[in-house]
């Protein structure tokens, strides 16, 4: 008998998930209003006799949060049936969401820090769409991951097999259908400890600068005194009845190099201290269904990402890092990596490591003797022009006010110029073996390579003075990412078309997840 949402019958039993879940979730909620926890707990201490009613306040709100998590909890089921699963929501008004097998292009399982301490992950069932119509089960037990993970491959190994029976029950195993044996997974990329905390030494970021002042400007409230008053720290440096100013030029040259030195050396600790955090236990494997990434220290994620759906793969530096030969590949995706469309699969790595990783998706990345083409000048040469045409105007503008100063915006015009030469040199385009190559950047370039049969179209587009001066750009059609040669010329941009299409008509897109 059909259900209330008119489909095949569920012969497994409906689930929930975790009630030990409810502790991240509830966590999370009193994450996010924490300042306004901090608030009512500082009010409490200034209302003096009436610091019970401010207690009470904050009491019934946590009380609130409780019962609706555990409401939502109790509302919340899903069925893994013999076509989809399904996601039940809602209290008053019940959301059905369902995902066919086939539409699921890969599984993927986190572990936030709380929910692993308790033996909890998330699911996501992602479908290469992105967004809400993803499907996301928050948390299951780490085994009943691992099983739903497993469901999805059996149904997805061999399409045209299905159940004798529509409806048919699914054992506690998962099997709907007979699943190949499967080869002991391969180690392509693993970074140690060593090679983490080489790696964060290049990750110099201030986000940790960041944070502190934003905690400080949200919480400042708290502390006995102003820390934005510009008097108050005039007061503090006061030394012996002298300013610091009174230590001479001396003093004040080694005071801003101190200053330098800690905004460097807390840069350099932010970043060791987020690559360890993000990266900690970086392994790559190959198995039979794809590559399948496993890093994080606090929050552990098991990405498995099928070979078939990485359609290009980005070769990236950095200006130090590039000195001391050091890369990183991420492959372009129908799949979200941290809300991104490209996933990290040897962030930190040397060239001969990188290659192999690169192979495995049947991408060839550009050797040493690859022949790169040079782009046309004439695009750079216009927004040059354009941009000498507006600092011209501002020296208009300022002598009329200002007579004497019409100069200052003409002293840009050899930085507009420069600028505008960087943008051309650093530019460059191949094609050669069947793929086409982007090259950006001049002293941190950055490579991007995608195979020519998995490009899904190819557009010349020109703009009014591209029509005037007969230049174009060339924009391919990628599935999770952009690629695009500008500046070439109108004939040049239709040969490789062509050549494109050609690439592109020889595949035959029915069996090409097989083919791969």
């Amino acid at each position: 008998m059909p259900d209330s949402m008119g489909t095949a019958p569920f012969k497994e039993a409906p689930r929930r998930t975790e009630l030990l879940g409810l502790v991240p979730h509830i966590a999370k909620t009193l994450r996010q209003a924490i300042i306004g926890l901090v608030a009512v707990a500082f009010g409490a201490g200034q209302v003096g006799g009436k610091a019970w009613l401010v207690i009470i306040v904050g009491v019934v709100a946590v009380s609130i949060t409780l019962a609706a998590s555990f409401v939502r909890w109790w509302r919340t089921i899903y069925r893994v049936g013999a076509d989809d699963i399904r996601l039940e929501t809602g209290l008053l008004s019940r959301e059905a969401r369902s995902v066919p097998y086939e539409r699921i292009q890969d599984v993927s399982i986190s572990e936030p820090l709380l929910a692993r301490l308790l033996g909890l992950a998330t699911v996501t069932f992602e479908t290469g769409a992105g967004g809400k119509d993803e499907m996301t089960l928050a948390y299951v037990t780490k085994a009943e991951g691992e099983r739903l993970r497993n469901v999805v491959r059996r149904q997805n190994a061999t399409p045209s097999a299905q159940p004798a029976e529509h409806g048919a029950p699914l054992p506690e195993g998962g099997t709907l259908v007979d699943m190949p044996v499967e080869e002991p997974p391969r180690v392509l990329f693993a970074m140690d400890l060593r090679r983490l905390l080489t790696f964060g030494m290049f990750e110099f970021s201030l986000v940790l600068l960041a944070v502190i002042g934003a905690a400080l400007q949200q919480l400042d409230f708290l502390l006995p005194f102003d820390i934005w008053d510009v008097d108050f720290w005039d007061r503090q440096l006061e030394l012996g009845g002298g300013a610091l100013e009174s230590l001479g030029f001396a003093a004040q040259i080694i005071a801003i190099v101190l200053a330098v030195v800690s905004l460097l050396l807390l840069g350099v600790v932010s970043g060791l201290v987020r690559t360890v955090l993000r990266d900690y236990g970086f392994v790559l494997e190959r198995t039979s269904r794809g590559f399948r990434r496993q890093r994080g220290l606090l929050n552990r994620t098991d990405v498995v990402m099928p070979v078939h759906r990485v359609q290009a793969a980005v070769l990236g530096t950095g200006l130090v890092r590039r000195m001391f030969g050091w890369h990183g590949l991420t492959f372009v995706s129908l799949a979200n990596d941290a809300k991104s469309a490209s996933h990290d699969v040897a962030p930190f790595a040397r060239r001969a490591e990188i290659d192999p990783v690169a192979s495995e998706a049947h991408i060839h990345l550009p050797g040493p003797d690859v022949e790169w083409q040079r782009l046309s000048a004439k695009p750079w040469i216009d927004k040059f022009v354009v941009g000498a045409l507006a600092l011209g105007i501002a020296a208009i503008v300022i002598s009329l006010y200002e007579p004497a100063l019409f100069w200052l915006p003409l002293l840009l015009l050899p930085v507009v110029a420069f600028g505008q030469y960087l943008g051309w040199y650093r530019h460059g385009w191949a094609m050669e073996g069947g793929h086409v190559y982007v090259k950006k950047g001049l002293l941190a370039p950055t490579i991007i390579a995608a195979p020519a049969r998995l490009l899904q179209s190819v557009e010349i587009a020109q703009s009014l003075l591209g029509r005037l001066r007969g230049y174009a750009a060339l924009r391919f059609g990628l599935a999770g990412g952009n690629l695009a040669i500008e500046g070439l010329a109108r004939s040049t941009a239709q040969i490789i078309r062509e050549n494109v299409l050609d690439e592109i008509a020889r595949v035959d897109f029915s069996r090409l997840n097989r083919a791969r």
